[in-house]
């Protein structure tokens, strides 16, 4: 596999929603739950829902996933607050990876499907983390396959268009530069030196599961 080569799930534009005004949405935004709580803390759930809503329309047998299949933002927040009951965060919000995974593998369950998430899993200590090639060999992994994948930030570093303690959604990456939904809007971050400059464990889970 050529890591240089640029790389995107299939239908980016089917993961718009629109608003009450007609405005579209890149994603959802988590300031769209009905709780405080749930805004202050609905990162996690807010990116599942993104994923898991692609998943239901790229593939038929996954349908059921999220069988209304409206992009309005009235509709998609139901979504979200389903996948919250599922995907829930503590204390702390969602703030491992393997939380994410298992949320998601029951919301599926729920719902008559078998998911097995894959995870990459980033620890905090730089003498323990993996090489950056492999970080970037899961999500290019994923992308291949068409499947958003969930990326859990605790500590942005240097990248400023990440917000720290967070879950977003990648959709593609070229070179060193991922593109992320994140509260209602397509950004563009450089993954790379995130794991250069990052001061926490963080994490990346793909739902359809990791075939390496």
């Amino acid at each position: 596999m050529t890591l240089s080569a640029h790389v995107s799930i299939a239908h980016p534009a089917w993961m718009d929603i629109t608003g009450p005004d007609g405005a579209v949405t890149h994603g959802a935004d988590q300031d769209w739950f009905p709780d405080l709580w749930q805004q202050r803390a609905g990162c996690g759930p807010t990116a599942a829902a993104v994923i898991l809503s692609y998943l239901a329309r790229t593939r038929p047998e996954l349908a059921p996933l999220y069988p209304e299949g409206a992009m309005d933002r009235a509709s998609f927040t139901g979504l979200m607050c389903r996948v919250w009951e599922h995907v829930t965060p503590v204390s702390h919000g969602l703030n491992r990876p393997e939380q994410m995974a298992e949320g998601m593998a029951s919301f599926a369950a729920a719902r008559g499907l078998t998911l097995t998430p894959g995870l990459f899993v980033f620890p905090s200590a730089r003498t323990k983390r993996p090489p950056y090639e492999q970080v970037e060999a899961f999500v290019r992994r994923a992308l291949e396959r068409d499947c958003p994948v969930a990326f859990l930030n605790l500590h942005n570093g240097r990248v400023k268009e990440l917000d720290y303690w967070h879950w977003v959604t990648i959709t593609a990456l070229e070179d060193t530069t991922a593109v992320i939904l994140d509260s209602g809007s397509a950004l563009r971050i450089d993954l790379r030196l995130w794991y250069e400059t990052t001061k926490r464990r963080g994490g990346f889970v793909a739902a359809l599961g990791d075939p390496a």
